[in-house]
């Protein structure tokens, strides 16, 4: 878990939050385990994790900023991190608020978290695995593996959505010279050097260079045959 510990850390603070807004959590029902926690940088975490995944160490995590990130993290197995971890990142906008909400529900054995986006994602709770997102489609990939490049991808995300990709052993925006790629409701994509909208510090932070409105007018004047919302 050092790297999703140290992408956690490396994630800028944009939207800070405080303990009131993002106080700790830790529950497990089903066979799901959900945490919520306030970093050091000001930055509140919600995660869904499979409560066995201890066992084998391959697994599927799923990470809630309030950045508006959303990390789906992979473990392989055992063995050396930069082989056997992956992450891919999706950040969705507009972001409406800095607070989490989750309701479980036992009579369909799910659970469902509000994002600060204010979309719902549903979880089925027997084993962390994710079956839909409110305001988008979205594909799950039966086995954790490499090759699927994280095994979530979402399409048709009613909103704004900024593919980061896919990388083994670090988070996939960490490289500023690689592309993250902006897709609208209608799959249209456009295609941007991380460092147009990263900021990169000496100790290894990542942040975000705009709030919303500002995102949004960036969007707009370099990518204009986007649909904005």
């Amino acid at each position: 878990m050092s790297f999703l510990l140290s992408l956690i850390l490396s994630v800028g603070i944009a939207h800070a939050a405080d303990q009131a807004s993002c106080p700790d959590i830790a529950e497990r029902r089903d066979g799901t385990k959900i945490q919520q926690m306030l970093s050091g940088n000001g930055e509140c975490f919600f995660s869904v994790t499979p409560d066995d995944a201890w066992k084998d160490l391959i697994y599927r995590d799923h990470l809630f900023t309030s950045e508006g990130m959303f990390m789906v993290f992979n473990s392989f197995g055992p063995g050396d991190e930069s082989q056997t971890t992956g992450a891919r990142e999706f950040y969705l906008f507009p972001r409406n608020t800095e607070a989490f909400s989750y309701e479980w529900k036992d009579d369909t054995r799910e659970l469902i978290v509000t994002h600060v986006t204010g979309d719902k994602f549903v979880f089925e709770s027997k084993k962390a695995r994710l079956k839909s997102i409110t305001r988008a489609n979205v594909v799950v990939a039966d086995y954790v593996e490499p090759s699927n490049r994280g095994g979530i991808e979402i399409t048709n995300f009613q909103g704004i959505i900024l593919d980061g990709g896919f990388k083994l052993g670090s988070p996939p925006t960490s490289n500023s010279n690689a592309n993250s790629v902006f897709r609208d409701v209608n799959n249209m994509s456009c295609s941007v050097k991380n460092s147009e909208l990263f900021k990169y510090t000496s100790d290894g932070d990542i942040y975000l260079k705009y709030n919303d409105k500002a995102m949004l007018t960036f969007i707009q004047k370099r990518c204009p045959k986007l649909k904005i919302p």
